[in-house]
């Protein structure tokens, strides 16, 4: 039985290694003349980008207009306590300033920490936060509740974010 189960893996192996058909994917060959692969590749990048300011699992990838300074996000933070991760691109600007505004009334929650594109930590803070940043790069706000004054609740948030 044993050698039977090796050998179907090893005819599978081979047949996945046989010759591989490259699919041209510029842009500029692809024309309504083949507008199937021109369907595929849409609904990939689609399926690729990122949601922005949009809470995705514990994830909110931040993104501020090229026009403004500042963003607005909806999050929610659950019972379990589990942190809420905010990914802020960071081109421009000296200081972030950043407000949580807790639904529930009741919840407790904060900035715990912030992680530095060098790597680097700070924290914990308050609800507001007023920040230096002193490198560009992405920085990692974590939003948590605070365990210091009492049990996690479950509660939606709004966020906001102003780098100057």
């Amino acid at each position: 039985m044993r050698y039977i189960i090796i050998a179907c893996f090893l005819v599978l192996l081979g047949a996945c290694k046989g010759k591989e058909d490259k699919v041209e994917t510029n842009p500029e060959t692809i024309n309504e003349s083949n507008p199937v692969i021109a369907d595929v590749i849409d609904k990939t990048m689609e399926a690729d980008s990122t949601p922005r300011n949009i809470q995705v699992d514990s994830v909110i990838h931040l993104d501020i207009p090229k026009d403004s300074n500042s963003v607005t996000a909806k999050g929610h933070l659950d019972k379990k306590g589990n942190p809420v991760i905010c990914y802020l691109p960071v081109t421009k600007g000296k200081q972030l300033t950043a407000t949580l505004i807790p639904e529930n009334t009741k919840a407790n929650i904060r900035f715990s920490h912030i992680y530095l594109p060098n790597g680097k930590t700070d924290g914990p803070f308050s609800p507001n936060l007023k920040y230096n940043l002193a490198q560009k790069g992405t920085y990692k706000i974590y939003i948590a509740p605070n365990r210091m004054a009492g049990d996690p609740v479950s509660t939606d948030f709004l966020l906001k974010v102003n780098v100057e």
